[in-house]
């Protein structure tokens, strides 16, 4: 006789995990979260970082190119520089507009209140200076002084003040009406420019370092010295400017020669979050007395 044993069958489909998968499923899912937030906040610093230096970049280039641009269309020889402990500043007087002329009272000719100019543009207009006018006419400025050292009580100079003018209409030359505070009757330029070159300027501008930020000063008036900080209009240009060194000065000038136009020297340094970026640039001078 044959016995027959029943076998019980188990459910192939029982639900549930055991403690230790358990635990081996939350060490991979750690792991995976440790490395995709490592990750995570690598890029996100990555981008953080290289977002401050483009800012950086942007703030500096936008302030040195306005800087060159200025400083070419300087007054030839206006340029000047000085510096104490705590800050550094370049002046220069800019240009408005230049012309020929073809007259001037020059020692020993007679003196006169009026200048003969070939007529000049500004703006695609004829040029015009209405009350109270405050631009002035230069000739033959050879070096800072000569413009920015000017004595109001004679009647001899290189820069004298403008009157109100009207260009004339229809007529090949113009007659600008010159003059300066204290004198009447005549005046006299010291010298007479070897191309008859007449610049027509405005008062100073002024680009100083000071306490980590580069400000721009317009408005102030001609001073015999320089004046470290002009109490005029200002503008904040760039920050995160690094301490002066007084060994590496922000700003030099080599003088004109007989080879070559002035130089200017520019040299900022911008520290910002560790970031460090420095422009080194000279600026030529383009006009000439």
């Amino acid at each position: 006789m044959l016995n027959r044993w029943s076998v019980k069958a188990t459910s192939s489909d029982s639900k549930g995990f055991t403690l230790l998968e358990l635990i081996i499923v939350i060490i991979i899912l750690g792991v995976m979260a440790v490395g995709i937030s490592g990750f995570i906040s690598l890029t996100t610093q990555t981008y953080l970082n290289v977002s401050e230096r483009d800012d950086l970049l942007s703030s500096a280039r936008f302030a040195v190119e306005r800087l060159n641009r200025e400083i070419r269309n300087a007054v030839p020889n206006s340029i000047r520089v000085s510096n104490d402990t705590l800050r550094q500043c370049i002046e220069f007087s800019p240009v408005i507009a230049s012309t020929i002329y073809t007259d001037a009272p020059v020692s020993p000719e007679l003196g006169r209140l009026d200048v003969s100019v070939i007529p000049f543009q500004l703006n695609n207009s004829d040029y015009s200076c209405s009350a109270p006018c405050q631009d002035k006419a230069a000739i033959y400025p050879l070096n800072s002084d000569d413009i920015h050292n000017q004595d109001l009580f004679f009647g001899t100079g290189k820069v004298f003040g403008l009157n109100v003018f009207v260009p004339p209409v229809g007529q090949n030359e113009w007659q600008l009406p010159i003059s300066k505070p204290f004198v009447a009757d005549s005046i006299h330029f010291d010298e007479d420019s070897p191309t008859n070159r007449l610049y027509i300027i405005k008062s100073p501008v002024s680009y100083c370092v000071d306490s980590g930020e580069l400000i721009r000063y317009e408005g102030h008036s001609f001073s015999q010295t320089q004046i470290l900080k002009p109490t005029s209009s200002q503008a904040l240009m760039a920050e995160n400017i690094s301490a002066i060194d007084t060994g590496n000065l922000p700003f030099s000038v080599d003088p004109a020669s007989l080879q070559r136009n002035a130089v200017v020297h520019v040299r900022l340094e911008f520290d910002r979050d560790g970031e460090v970026v420095v422009f080194d640039n000279d600026i030529h001078v383009t006009n000439i007395p």
